[in-house]
């Protein structure tokens, strides 16, 4: 077979293309394969028909595997595998991470976020490695990007998972632009977050005077920028989850300083930033910032000026520090030619901290509302929920008119008694609170009738004493005359944190055929009762009204028993007597051979001295013929 080459067309270049498409198709099956060596899944704990996050845990939970769709990045002596999927969870959910590879004999592995944690291995049913990394009630500090270290004997694998938590905006705070008469507000958050700037007071929703400007992210940090001369500067960051607010820290000299000294805490590390303004009708006065008495470094000094339309001036200064010290804890001053001085404390702490007031823990309630409060202080700002009986609530926080305390109330508990617990946490420490809620609740009574005794037994909180009365009639509501005698009490048993049992027992006395009583349960909640009926006319029986029925219905089925059972045993008498009465008939033939002779032995008299006695007979030897 002949194959034709067209006319112009080289010899070389099929060839060439040949070798690429090869070369194609191979690297598209290494690289194929290398991918599929690991694969990175994430399992969380969604709540079935549960609502927004932080509002409670459904008692029905289901693992949900999602492919985060792990791909080879960089191929070579080190293989990295990156996730095309960030895991993106609620904050305080059960997660799990989970990488399964295709991997011959694993020398070492390790997790790393923050420091190092050996993995633990495992198995699967096609005999690939698994290892997991769990996270119980995930927080916000455990966000980041976590990366699997591998060694084996075919090489060395690196699997970088990053772990995003959908959280309200951390509150904002500020820093000073560079060569600028601006500032940044920062704040972190996920999803992103709106910026509000705020010229009011307060920084309400309402104020008329408000920007909203787009946000820059850098590392999961919003950025953006405002002018320093407003009477107040409010930075508001807002998403899907919250709304947090910062006011910038003013020494305002044309404000009345309210005591006591205003303060400013801090920690080592962040920025520092105070604003020192004046207003005033000759623009020619002057004003100075000084810490601790002594003039501020000029590397971090910064002033301007804005001429009003009234031909008055707003002077500022500033004291800008990218990372503060301890060495800055102090007091600064601001001072005018045309003012009164007026100062305030900064304090740079070496670590965060949450300080919660002491207060009451345990609560007896009744239907009225109540609520649980919490008031402590705190650096950086917190996150925190209340939890109850393996539930998660939000955690609303108030600040105090100065913003030195905070307070959280709770008041979906719903009247149910229980340990309820305050959790609350910053970047440096975590702090619990429980209280017990103790629900006042009716006695619920039940009666149970014993020969000549009846038992009441309550169930409520708190533990009920008991009274016992004589009706005058059956179902009369008329129970006054109080019974003493007879009763015993005993000790009340807490069945749970809010119920108490208490019972007793009236001992029935013949003093009379028959007759009402009844038993009543007390406690601070209400009273509960019970009626029973007592006849002692029929063996000392005590029964109760509601109970009659039921009692000649017993009755009634009882006779029909015993007429079924007297009537199976007539017949069966009746039967057995009929053949016994044939068995003892003997036939005799009479002289025509057709005749027929029936004795009935019964009705002869029978004599013992013609029986013949069992021990007499004897058998003798069978011949066979």
């Amino acid at each position: 077979m002949t194959v034709s080459r067209p006319h112009g067309c080289s010899a070389g270049i099929p060839l060439q293309l040949a070798v690429f498409v090869v070369t194609a198709v191979a690297f598209t099956s290494a690289v194929t394969q290398n991918t599929s060596e690991i694969t990175c899944g994430f399992i969380s704990q969604k709540d079935e028909g549960s609502g927004a996050p932080e509002t409670s845990v459904s008692p029905k939970v289901s693992n949900i595997l999602e492919d985060l769709g792990c791909y080879l990045s960089f191929q070579g002596t080190e293989n990295i595998y990156q996730a095309t999927k960030n895991v993106e969870v609620n904050i305080f959910e059960d997660i799990e991470l989970r990488i399964t590879m295709s991997i011959s004999n694993i020398i070492s592995c390790f997790w790393f976020f923050k420091k190092s944690k050996a993995c633990k291995l495992s198995f699967d049913s096609e005999n690939r490695y698994i290892t997991s990394l769990a996270f119980s009630q995930i927080k916000e500090g455990q966000a980041g990007k976590y990366t699997l270290l591998v060694t084996s004997e075919t090489g060395n694998y690196t699997v970088v998972v990053p772990v995003l938590i959908r959280k309200k905006p951390a509150k904002p705070y500020f820093r000073k632009r560079e060569k600028s008469d601006s500032i940044e507000c920062i704040s972190e958050s996920y999803p992103q977050a709106s910026v509000e700037w705020i010229f009011c007071k307060t920084p309400e929703k309402s104020c008329p005077y408000k920007r909203h400007e787009e946000t820059g992210e850098i590392d999961g940090i919003q950025m953006v920028q405002h002018e320093l001369f407003q009477t107040y500067i409010w930075c508001c960051a807002v998403n899907v989850l919250g709304r947090e607010c910062t006011s910038l820290f003013t020494i305002d000299l044309n404000e009345r300083q309210a005591a006591p000294l205003p303060e400013l805490l801090l920690k080592v590390g962040e920025p520092l930033l105070i604003r020192c303004r004046a207003v005033h009708h000759n623009y020619k006065f002057r004003i100075q910032l000084s810490f601790e008495n002594r003039e501020v470094d000029q590397s971090r000094y910064s002033e301007g000026l804005e001429y009003q339309a009234n031909f008055s001036a707003i002077r500022i200064q500033h004291v800008f520090a990218p990372a503060a010290e301890r060495n800055d804890s102090g007091h600064y001053t601001c001072s005018s030619t045309a003012h009164l001085n007026q100062a305030a404390l900064i304090t740079v702490l070496e670590k965060g901290f949450i300080n919660v007031t002491d207060s009451k823990e345990d609560f007896e309630i009744g239907e009225e509302e109540f609520c649980f409060e919490v008031n402590f202080t705190a650096y950086p700002p917190v996150r925190c929920m209340w939890l109850f009986s393996k539930k998660t609530f939000p955690c609303v926080q108030s600040y105090s008119v100065d913003g030195r305390s905070i307070s959280s109330k709770f008041c979906n508990h719903q009247h149910q008694s229980g340990i309820y617990i305050f959790y609350a946490e910053n970047d440096d420490t975590v702090v619990t609170k429980k209280f017990t809620l103790y629900v006042r609740r009716k006695p619920e009574v039940r009666m149970q009738l014993l020969f000549k005794q009846i038992s009441c037994v309550a169930e409520g909180y708190p533990a009920s004493s008991w009274v016992w009365r004589n009706c005058l009639e059956l179902n009369s509501s008329n129970c006054s005359e109080e019974i003493t005698e007879g009763i015993q009490n005993f000790l009340p048993e807490r069945r749970s944190l809010g119920s108490w049992i208490s019972s007793s027992v009236l001992h029935v006395k013949e003093t009379a055929t028959t007759y009402s009583v009844e038993c009543c349960a007390n406690n601070s909640a209400g009273s509960a009762c019970e009626k029973s009926f007592i006849n002692l006319s029929v063996a000392g029986a005590v029964s109760s009204p509601l109970d009659n029925a039921a009692f000649y219905v017993s009755v009634g089925f009882f006779l029909l028993l015993m007429a079924f059972v007297f009537a199976f045993i007539f017949l069966k008498y009746k039967k057995q007597f009929k053949y016994e009465s044939q068995w003892q008939m003997i036939r005799m033939i009479g002289p025509s051979d057709n005749e027929y002779i029936y004795i009935d032995f019964r009705e002869f008299e029978y004599d013992i001295k013609w029986e013949f006695p069992r021990e007499n007979l004897e058998f003798g030897e069978q011949s066979i013929r």
